[in-house]
C-alpha cells in the first residue's frame, strides 16, 4: 500500500512543488500564467480528453456510461450546496460564479491527469474525460452562462457559448466519432498526440506556478472548499457507487477522480475578471494542500474497493 501511495503521489506533487518553487523564485512570472493556463485549458487539456476518448473501443467507452449518474448527482449536490452558502454570505455574481467553478471542478487536467498515469498508466485517461466532461456540461456550464450574462446576454446564447468551448465539443465530437465507430486518420493522432502529451506535467506545473501566487487564508470560503471538495465530494460519490453496485475497478476510479482538489480554472478567470481572487485562490490553495492528507486517503479507501 505504502509502495502504491508513494509512486502514485510523489509524481504529482513533485511537479506542483517545482511549479510552486519557479513561481516564488521568479523562475517564471507567476502573474503571467495566463499563457500556460490557455496553453492547457484551450488546447492541451481538451485535446488530450479528445484522443483518449476517439481512441477508446467502444465497449471501454460504453462501460464508462454507466457511472455517469454518480458523476451527475455528485457535481449537483456540490454545486447546490455551494451556491446556498455562496449566496447566504452575500457574494457578489461573478465571484460567486468563479467561486463555483473552483470548488465544483476538481483539478483533472492537472492532478488528475497526472495521478491517474502514475496510479493505472495509458488508458487510465477515459475515466478522466467522461469525469471531465459531466462536471464541464453542470459546474463549468453553470459558471460560462453566468459570466456571459453580467454583461446583460441572453441565456440561449450564453448556452450556447459555453457548449462550443474546446473543453466541451472536442470530448463531445470524440464520443460521437467512437460511438459511429468511425476510425480517426493516423495523421491526425501523431499531429495531436504531443499536445496530449504535454497535458500532465503542464497541468501540475502550472497548478504549482498559481498557487505560488496565492496566500493560504483561513476564511470561510477555504475551509467550506475543504469540506465541499476533499471530504463530502468523493463520499458522496463513493455512496452512489455502493448505490448502484458498480464494477469495483470503476468505484475505485470515480472516488479517485471526485477525491482531485479544485482546479485552477476558476483562479485564472478571476485574474481576467479582477473579482473572486481571494475566494478562489483561497479554495485552490486550502484544497490543495489538504490533500496531501486526504489523497492517500481516498487512494487507500479505492484500493480497498478493488480488494488490492
Amino acid at each position: 500500500m505504502f509502495q502504491i501511495l508513494l509512486f502514485s503521489l510523489a509524481p504529482v506533487f513533485f511537479v506542483i512543488g517545482l511549479g510552486f518553487a519557479a513561481g516564488r523564485r521568479g523562475w517564471v512570472d507567476a502573474k503571467a500564467t495566463g499563457m500556460l493556463g490557455a496553453f492547457v485549458a484551450q488546447f492541451a487539456l481538451p485535446i488530450a480528453l479528445f484522443l483518449a476518448i476517439v481512441t477508446a473501443p467502444r465497449e471501454l467507452i460504453a462501460a464508462e456510461l454507466v457511472p455517469t449518474l454518480a458523476y451527475a448527482v455528485t457535481f449537483l449536490a456540490v454545486l447546490g450546496l455551494t451556491l446556498v452558502f455562496a449566496r447566504a454570505w452575500g457574494l457578489p455574481a461573478i465571484t460567486t460564479a468563479l467561486y463555483v467553478q473552483t470548488v465544483g471542478m476538481p483539478n483533472l487536467g492537472g492532478i488528475g491527469l497526472g495521478l491517474f498515469q502514475s496510479l493505472e498508466g495509458p488508458g487510465s485517461e477515459v475515466t478522466l474525460a467522461v469525469a471531465n466532461l459531466v462536471g464541464t456540461l453542470t459546474v463549468t456550464l453553470y459558471c460560462f452562462m453566468r459570466l456571459e450574462m453580467q454583461g446583460g446576454g441572453h441565456i440561449g446564447r450564453a448556452f450556447a457559448a459555453a457548449l462550443v468551448k474546446p473543453m466541451t465539443i472536442l470530448p463531445l465530437l470524440g464520443f460521437a466519432i467512437a460511438f459511429a465507430g468511425l476510425p480517426f486518420p493516423e495523421l491526425g493522432l501523431a499531429m495531436l498526440k504531443p499536445l496530449a502529451q504535454a497535458t500532465g506535467g503542464a497541468g501540475l506545473f502550472l497548478t504549482g506556478v498559481i498557487l505560488s501566487t496565492q496566500r493560504l487564508r483561513l476564511s470561510r470560503e477555504s475551509l467550506l472548499a475543504v469540506a465541499l471538495s476533499n471530504i463530502l465530494r468523493p463520499a458522496l460519490a463513493l455512496g452512489l457507487c455502493l448505490l448502484l453496485a458498480l464494477p469495483p475497478a470503476i468505484e475505485a476510479r470515480i472516488v479517485v477522480a471526485m477525491a482531485i482538489p479544485a482546479g485552477f480554472v476558476g483562479t485564472i478567470l478571476s485574474a481576467i475578471y479582477r473579482e473572486g481572487t481571494a475566494e478562489s485562490g483561497g479554495a485552490l490553495v486550502a484544497t490543495t494542500v489538504a490533500s496531501i492528507v486526504t489523497l492517500p486517503v481516498w487512494i487507500t479507501v479505492a484500493v480497498w474497493l478493488t480488494g488490492a
